[in-house]
């Protein structure tokens, strides 16, 4: 290395002169007035010293920096890639890439003197040596970083020691960034054909709802077989003799290789994760059979809302607005007569419902001041007095309980869910309800959807209208909801727009009914080799993020065994990751706040599957095509000597010389700090000398 310094200015020369002119300026009003006792030569000498720390200090205002010139000779390198994964050391040769492969590479780099940067990856890149325990491969992801850290290194070769199998990434011959020097496979692995039949790939969706059927796509890779017999298995828990499948089917082998595609769907029964297994048996005896079973997850949602339609007499209204919920997945319905409801354990149990819709009820105690939505409907048998005591915003002042059809008049300013032209054109055109002669006293309501309308005169009489007490609540006083879904048959042929009016009112009094305080967010479906993070999110009563309070999680696996974990707060949220066994786990999520507890709790799953016991067959086709892509050839470990000994010997394989230039501030020498308060000393020793002062 060499290195030459410079002094370097950051301004103009005119500035430069213009501070040697003030100094000298400076320094000559100090000590134009010469002393008749002191030498000519010691005022000069004083003089020229006031200069020098004038200008010094001056000369720090234009931001001089010295300039580092260093020449470095970087000498040739290798990087060589190790695959890591399981695959490597899953075939005959498994106790020599366990013992003997890294003592060999150790001594031919040793005896080579080769300066080499090993690297390692399977799911990434990592330095230093192998264990070959990855669970995936990714062949996309190390050459891309390597392609960054050595982008302006003197690297003479890349060596990439895999058996071609990968099964994580992009596809490598799609790596679009060019390696600065050339690339040579080592060939690992066995490429021996061998009779096999594999589940290569399981498709299907991670998250299903209750009641839903969910597709499932299985791939089967088949080598070798033909003219076997093969079955295929579905199950629910691992298989067994007694054990029924929940899907089979029979294939007959006709070819040495091919891939069988294999289409089935899944109905749940139960909410939760749900895990699956499928299987694929044959009549011939194969090498690999780790590869011949497998399961997937499925995390089954029931998020369905229960509404309670509770009616005091039987109505059409009541199946009209049963079956326009029962259209839509999302809602579980069910109606009860009042009079049964008193008896049963539903009224005990009414809190498991998200709303109650109310068809011409008197007084059910247990429901007065409840914190559920209730949709209130009033028609012909409806007790007046008793609905003037059940709730809180409308009041019928007279004991005339007579009723009148009266047609209605849709709200142009109606703003709490969107009304379609084809819900709107079917309420336009939709007959009259019956509803209450005397008009009722509205305490207050949000927004109102219908007005009574007397014969052509529109009036500010609400008719269905919202309204919210720390819950929301529906009125529509008077009934005749059967008559719309009868004029959506007739206009439309179908009760869609019917249906889309019933579901907007329901879920416009569902939304936000109780917003979770704490929420935990987490993947349910996770592999043993991988990390599991949970993020939370603490609100306070008025809704605004916190972490000013423990949060604590105990996580129960399928034994009772409890592991207790704390959330670290970092920003605005919580934070958690953790490793753990195979198996499924239910966890619990504690904030204790000043005043209450908050609680969310869930549950995941942990899966052992293994990618890298699917394949097991060397693919030195995508090697060679991956080194001859990077100007590169394959190499054998028997070549492998001889072939670094050819890179050695190549004209490339020289040293690499390149100037790095670094620059300093010279304000942050303290040697020039010290140079200037030497020089304010001296002058000081000198005036007081011979000046005097």
């Amino acid at each position: 290395m060499i290195f030459l310094n410079t002094l370097v200015i950051n301004s103009s020369i005119f500035s430069l002169l213009f501070f040697i002119f003030l100094s000298l300026l400076l320094s000559y009003f100090l000590y134009r007035k010469k002393s008749k006792d002191v030498p000519t030569f010691i005022n000069l000498i004083l003089f020229l010293l006031r200069f020098f720390i004038f200008f010094f200090v001056f000369f720090l205002l234009l931001k001089p920096e010295l300039k580092k010139q260093q020449k470095i000779i970087e000498l040739p390198k290798f990087v060589f890639l190790q695959d890591n994964s399981q695959s490597i050391i899953l075939n005959k040769d498994s106790s020599y890439y366990k013992i003997r492969y890294l003592e060999f590479l150790d001594s031919l780099f040793i005896n080579l003197d080769l300066d080499i940067d090993f690297f390692s990856f399977d799911s990434s890149l990592n330095k230093g040596k192998p264990n070959f325990q990855g669970q995936f491969t990714n062949f996309a992801t190390p050459l891309d970083e390597v392609s960054d850290i050595y982008s302006n290194s003197n690297v003479v070769a890349y060596l990439f020691a895999s058996d071609g199998i990968y099964n994580q990434g992009f596809q490598p011959l799609y790596f679009d960034k060019n390696l600065n020097a050339p690339l040579y496979t080592v060939l690992l692995g066995d490429t021996t054909r061998k009779k096999d039949v594999a589940i290569s790939t399981v498709k299907c969706n991670k998250i299903s709802y209750l009641g839903n059927q969910t597709p499932v796509e299985v791939l089967l890779d088949i080598n070798g077989m033909q003219g076997s017999n093969l079955v295929f298995e579905v199950f629910d828990t691992i298989p067994t003799l007694a054990k029924k499948s929940l899907f089979s089917q029979n294939i007959k082998v006709k070819k040495q290789e091919f891939v069988s595609k294999i289409n089935f769907l899944i109905n749940p029964v139960s909410s939760g994760i749900q895990d699956y297994y499928v299987r694929i048996k044959s009549d011939v005896e194969e090498r690999n059979i780790d590869n011949n079973m497998t399961s997937f997850f499925i995390d089954v949602i029931d998020d369905r809302k229960k509404i309670l339609i509770l009616f005091d007499n039987h109505h059409p209204d009541i199946e009209a607005i049963k079956s326009a919920l029962e259209y839509f997945d999302q809602y579980r319905v069910e109606t009860e007569w009042v009079k049964d409801f008193d008896k049963s354990e539903k009224i005990q149990n009414y809190k498991d419902y998200s709303l109650i819709i109310l068809h011409q009820v008197p007084i059910v105690e247990q429901l007065t001041n409840i914190d559920i939505p209730i949709w209130y409907i009033l028609g012909k048998n409806s007790n007046l007095d008793s609905f003037n005591s059940i709730q809180d915003f409308v009041y019928f002042p007279t004991t005339d309980t007579s009723f009148e059809l009266v047609n209605f008049e849709v709200n142009d300013n109606f703003s709490s869910f969107i009304i379609n032209d084809s819900i709107s054109s079917l309420l336009s055109l939709s007959t009259p309800f019956l509803t209450p002669f005397k008009q009722p006293s509205v305490i207050i309501f949000e927004d109102v959807l219908l007005y009574k309308k007397i014969g052509s005169l529109n009036t500010e009489q609400p008719l269905l209208f919202f309204a919210e007490k720390d819950i929301k609540y529906a009125y529509l006083l008077g009934e005749g909801l059967w008559r719309w879904r009868l004029n959506d048959s007739y206009l439309n042929n179908n009760n869609l727009s019917f249906n889309t009016i019933i579901s907007k009112i329901v879920q416009y009094l569902l939304l936000d009914q109780k917003k979770k305080r704490l929420h935990v967010d987490y993947n349910p479906i996770n592999s043993v080799n991988e990390l599991i993070l949970f993020e939370a999110e603490l609100y306070n009563k008025n809704f605004e993020l916190i972490n000013s309070f423990d949060l604590d999680m105990e996580i129960i696996d399928s034994i009772g065994n409890t592991f207790h974990y704390k959330f670290t707060p970092f920003e605005d949220r919580y934070f958690l990751e953790t490793g753990l066994v195979k198996g499924k786990y239910n966890f619990i999520v504690t904030a204790s706040l000043k005043d209450e507890l908050l609680v969310d709790k869930g549950s995941f799953v942990v899966s052992s599957f293994s990618v890298e016991k699917n394949n097991l067959r060397a693919d030195y086709k995508l090697l060679s095509e991956l080194a001859l892509k990077h100007n590169g050839t394959i190499v054998t470990l028997d070549s492998l000597e001889t072939v670094l000994k050819s890179i050695k010997k190549n004209v490339n394989f020289t040293p690499k010389t390149y100037i790095d230039y670094d620059f300093k501030p010279l304000i942050s020498f303290k040697s020039f700090f010290l140079l200037i308060s030497f020089l304010l000393f001296l002058e000081w020793i000198l005036r007081r000398y011979y000046i005097n002062f």
